[in-house]
């Protein structure tokens, strides 16, 4: 019995995907317009976009770019937050997220973000964003926020914009880079052979006992 234990352990073992570490950059995302909202999914990430401005950017004719794609959100005025899970439906890890104003005259001065954990209880910081924004001006503005190991165990990550900096009401902010690791899952084929495994091994413990 305990060969065939061991046997099952080790199947289970290769069998079984190995957590690793995912960025989404967006660079899966077609460029879309001002406006289009709604949801996305990207690197394996449902992204739940309920701001009424949200669109893909490259930094074509806005004030902030880092050479490559990223998420625009006009969170106006901070009640339409960005929500991130995964679409496997695994827990994972937060490990950072690049951030930056995104507008000179209509941006959040800082971010919240808000962890959601399978225990219940949710973790939050609040991001203090630099402000160094200049109008007219296009460069990469982006700033990287790193989290602790407490970030992990998580159903899903909420950001929001706040403060309302500039001369508007809006708290325009840019999300990339936004760095994760899933736990892994048993394929459904597996967890099967294991079932079969420990009905094996309590068959033979009952004919043991006879």
């Amino acid at each position: 019995m305990r060969r065939w234990l061991l046997l099952g352990a080790l199947f289970l073992a290769a069998s079984v995907g190995s957590a690793g570490a995912a960025t989404i950059d967006f660079e899966d995302l077609a460029l879309d317009s001002v406006g289009n909202g709604g949801d996305r999914i990207s690197g394996g990430f449902f992204v739940d976009t309920g701001a009424n401005h949200s669109h893909v950017d490259d930094g074509t004719g806005w004030n902030t770019s880092n050479g490559t794609k990223f998420l625009v959100i006009d969170d106006l005025p901070g009640l339409n937050p960005v929500t991130f899970s995964p679409t496997s439906g695994s827990p994972f890890s937060l490990t950072s997220i690049d951030l930056s104003e995104s507008h000179p005259f209509a941006y959040a001065r800082q971010v919240q973000v808000t962890g959601n954990r399978v225990s219940g209880s949710p973790l939050s910081r609040l991001l203090t964003l630099d402000n160094n924004i200049v109008a007219n001006v296009t460069a990469n503005y982006f700033e990287t926020f790193t989290f602790d190991s407490t970030w992990t165990n998580l159903t899903s990550v909420v950001v929001k914009g706040l403060g309302s900096g500039g001369t508007s009401p809006a708290n325009y902010f840019a999300i990339d880079n936004v760095v994760v690791t899933v736990a892994a899952v048993p394929e459904p084929a597996t967890i099967s052979l294991l079932g079969l495994g420990c009905a094996y091994a309590a068959g033979r413990r009952r004919r043991a006992r006879r």
